[in-house]
């Protein structure tokens, strides 16, 4: 196959992985977020339960396809040397890509952070043996996240739009 016909699919592939990444984002703090707020923190927590471990993987898979199919559009291009260099300064399309990579790097970064809290904090279940003090500790921890979790997700939704914007003007 072509380097052409390669950089077309990859491009492909990184638009609808951008897209689906900011929508995902988009999602999760204007519709999602405002919803769980307005409902008991019983069903909230089943219900963010049900859809995050969803977003989780489909917001991971959509950032590890962004770094892949990033880095190989550029190293096609042969741009991937200018990135690590004073050069990327010099030539406006560069200097986009380099908004898109940091912002890309700041979400893989925030990204993995939440993966964790989720996994260890929020869905951690305690033994049936669990006392009412185990039961309170575990509900501040829960608490403590959760407010972190959204701070992180208002933080997502400005990397997020600063990376489309970096893609949209970096392809002009």
């Amino acid at each position: 196959m072509q380097s052409y016909t390669w950089l077309r699919i990859l491009r492909l592939i990184h638009i609808y992985s951008a897209i689906v990444l900011v929508g995902s984002i988009i999602f999760n703090t204007m519709i999602l977020m405002p919803a769980l707020r307005r409902i008991p923190p019983a069903q909230s927590a089943v219900v963010s339960q049900k859809i995050g471990g969803g977003l989780m993987k489909l917001g991971g898979s959509a950032i590890v396809l962004l770094g892949v199919t990033g880095a190989l559009r550029l190293w096609l291009l042969g741009e991937l040397p200018y990135i690590f260099s004073h050069e990327v300064l010099a030539l406006a399309h560069l200097r986009w890509i380099l908004l898109m990579m940091c912002s890309w790097f700041g979400l893989l970064v925030t990204g993995t952070l939440s993966g964790i809290w989720y996994n260890t904090v929020l869905t951690k279940k305690l033994p049936y043996s669990a006392g009412l003090r185990e039961l309170e500790e575990r509900r501040a921890s829960q608490e403590k996240v959760a407010t972190w979790q959204e701070r992180l997700a208002y933080f997502n939704l400005a990397l997020a739009l600063l990376a489309a914007l970096g893609g949209i003007l970096a392809s002009f």
